[in-house]
This record gives structure tokens, sequence and C-alpha cells, in this order.
């Protein structure tokens, strides 16, 4: 072999392209680290009960696209990682089918491609629109979505799904729904509107700035709902088939770092929040708090029509706000300003707060050369992240409205 022939073939296969940032696209910081570990998160109690209850999981995804829903159900980290000898809560081995269902046959063929070699691992082109067409299959133990594909669905058409679903489901199965949340701070014209119609949406948050027209991008209808909107829906196809369910978990996901708040194709302004939190959660990037105090007076005009989702989105708000005074105070050696700030907060926010300020002033006790890149900064990313985890049940104020339930008989 001549000496250059290793590189030449490393050099084809593409291992020494430039590697792409965790900054934009689909798969941005934001999602790995704050989206994919909120799903794995909210789901992973009721899969650690499946998995110590059964032999083995069925697993339906329904848009499963191809197959992003394989990656995040067997990588859920158990509750207590240093008591378990297992990294995730679901072992490959211990999915017995994992059966991808979307309308695209790209997604279809990809997701056979990305998962050939592994058996139970399957995928079907379906329409969900058209109802659930697995029927002649044994019920699964989860019934999987994520990223808001079922609002592509009507209202009437998530019933009907709904309902069907809950038919094939046996005891103890668990509905996973992701959907948009209607009150979401990214499309305030949205909140007077109804699960009733779908309205316009757009991806052309993946295209770069100059490309982002209103006029020439695509859009395609959607439903956007609210939680209570959603709840009443899934009790209504629970009543239909005389099934008892249980909601589980209702959360909105991404309050603040949709995808749209860096765009202004739904509202007056793009606020760039995504951004920021994409590079407080790049190890190798060298950043800081500004641009983390967003302007949301554009909402003050909803506060009396929607007082409940206004009042969810400031209080979140004012948390985060908290966390960047802590911060800017830190890097001013203004310690009496972080005493103030963090004898003012209640509870878990103290605690979270307390921990950023023993981080910062212990930043030597770390051997690594960009304190702030390394350890501050995604440490940072991961607070504002579970403050928004730990808000009480979703009412739709965020990008997704994920809800999972628990048939009981």
């Amino acid at each position: 072999m001549k000496r250059t022939e290793f590189y030449e073939v490393a050099v084809k296969s593409g291992f020494y392209g430039i590697e792409t940032s965790g900054l934009s696209g689909k798969k941005d910081n934001v999602r790995k680290y704050w989206e994919d570990t909120f799903i794995r998160v909210a789901v992973r109690s009721a899969i650690q009960d499946l998995v110590a209850s059964r032999e083995g999981l069925r697993i339906i995804d329904l848009g499963s696209g191809s197959g992003e829903g394989y990656d995040l159900l067997t990588h859920i980290p158990p509750s207590h990682p240093v008591k378990s000898s297992d990294p995730f809560v679901v072992r490959e081995d211990q999915i017995r089918v994992y059966e991808g269902v979307d309308i695209s046959p790209g997604m279809v063929a990809q997701g056979r491609a990305n998962y050939q070699g592994k058996p139970n691992v399957r995928f079907m082109e379906a329409d969900l629109s058209k109802g659930f067409l697995r029927q002649d299959e044994p019920p699964y133990d989860v019934y999987f979505s994520s990223y808001c594909s079922l609002s592509h669905l009507s209202q009437v058409g998530l019933e009907r799904l709904s309902t069907q679903l809950l038919a094939h489901a046996g005891k103890g199965s668990i509905i996973v729904y992701d959907v948009y949340g209607r009150c979401s701070p990214e499309w305030p014209g949205y909140w007077n509107r109804t699960a009733a119609h779908p309205l316009p949406y757009t991806m052309a948050y993946l295209l770069p700035l100059e490309q982002q027209d209103p006029v020439k991008i695509d859009w395609f209808p959607v439903t956007f709902w609210s939680g209570e909107e959603l709840e009443r829906t899934i009790r209504r196809a629970a009543v239909a088939t005389g099934k008892t369910i249980s909601v589980l978990v209702r959360k909105d996901r991404s309050v603040l770092v949709g995808r749209h708040m860096d765009t202004a194709l739904f509202k007056p302004q793009r606020l760039q929040l995504r951004t920021q939190v994409n590079r407080l959660f790049d190890r190798g990037y060298r950043g800081d708090v500004e641009g983390m105090r967003p302007d949301v007076a554009y909402l003050d005009k909803e506060r009396q029509e929607h007082p409940d989702a206004w009042a969810r989105i400031f209080a979140y708000y004012r948390q985060w706000i908290a966390v960047v005074d802590v911060l800017e105070a830190l890097m001013q050696d203004a310690n009496d300003v972080v005493k103030q700030v963090i004898e003012s907060s209640e509870g878990g926010l103290s605690e979270e707060l307390k921990m950023l300020a023993w981080l910062y002033r212990n930043a030597d006790r770390f051997p690594v050369s960009d304190f702030w890149a390394s350890v501050m900064g995604p440490q940072v990313a991961c607070v504002l992240r579970n403050l928004e985890y730990n808000l009480p049940d979703g009412i739709g104020c965020g990008h997704s409205l994920l809800c999972v339930v628990r048939v009981d008989e």
C-alpha cells in the first residue's frame, strides 16, 4: 500500500470534510441537547415501567421520518445513572419490534437504509390522515410520535386516529403525542384561533436569512393546540372506545427557544434566542450572554385575552432573566447583586443560581482550556432547559406540546 493510499480513501469517504457546527441546521445544539433530552426525560418514567414489566417492547413510530424515534428511545438516560449498570433505559436488544410509519417514500427508503441489518426494525409508507393501518398487528407497547408529526392531522383526524390507537392498544400501553402549541411566543397571531382550523406553517427557519422571504417560501397547513384542547380530544377518544386512560405528562417544550423565535415570519422581530443558546451549548464556542435578554413586549397585547398563557410565558421569562442577571453580576464581580438575585428567587431557581455561582467562582478547579465554552456555557443552557421542564402542566405556550398517555384498562 502506498503511503498516502489510506488517506486518499479516507478523503473520498468524507472523513476530512469540514465538520458542521451545532450552531444551526436541523440538528443544531438546541435540538440535540435541549429538545431531544426534554423528550427523553418526559417519556422516561413510563418507558421504565414498561421495561420492568414486559419481555421486550413493541414500538410503532407515527410520522417516523427516517427513524429518529429509534435513536430517541434507545438513548433515554436512567433516572439514577450512578446506580444504574446500564447506560440507557432501553437496550436495543430489548426492542422486539420498532416500526416506523411515514407518508414520505423518501423517508421510508432512508429509514430502511439507516437501519439495514436490524431485523427488528422496519418501515412502511402510510398516510395517518387515513387512519391507523396496522390493526392486523398485535398491540404495541409504545405508540410514539415526536417533533409535531401529529400536527399534520386536523383536529377531527387526530381524534379519529386516537380512537383507533386506543382501541388497538393493550393495558399498560402508552401513547406519546407531540403537537404544535398554539400560544407560543413565536406566533402571537395564532393565539385567538382554535384547533378546529389548521393554519399556515413553514420550515423556512432552515434557510439562510436572505432566503426567508414569506412570499417565496413554502407554507403548509398544520394544527396548533392548547393543552386543554389536546387532552379533551384524547379523552373523547377514550370514551368512544370504553378505555380508561391516565395523562402522565403534559409539557410545553421550547417556550423561548422555538425555531421561529429566530425568524420574523410570524412576529415583528427576530429575537435570536435559539442562536444564543446554541452558542451556550457549543463546547468550542467562546460565548457570552449578549442577546440573552429578549424583548417580548410584543406579547403585552395578549395579556388580557390570554392571561394564562401570558402568565406562564412571563413566569419562565423572569426565571430566564434571573439566570442572565446572575451571570452578568458574576462577570462584573458584583457579589452583592448575585446575593440579592439568589435571595429573591424561590425554590429550584434559587438552587440553580447558587450552583451557577459556585461553578463560576471555582473555575480554576476545572482543567480545561476554556472554562466558559467547556463548562459554564453548557451548564447555563442546561439550567434554562431544566427550568422549562419543571414548569407546571403544559398549556400550549411552547413550540411543542408534549403529552404522554397510559391505557389503564
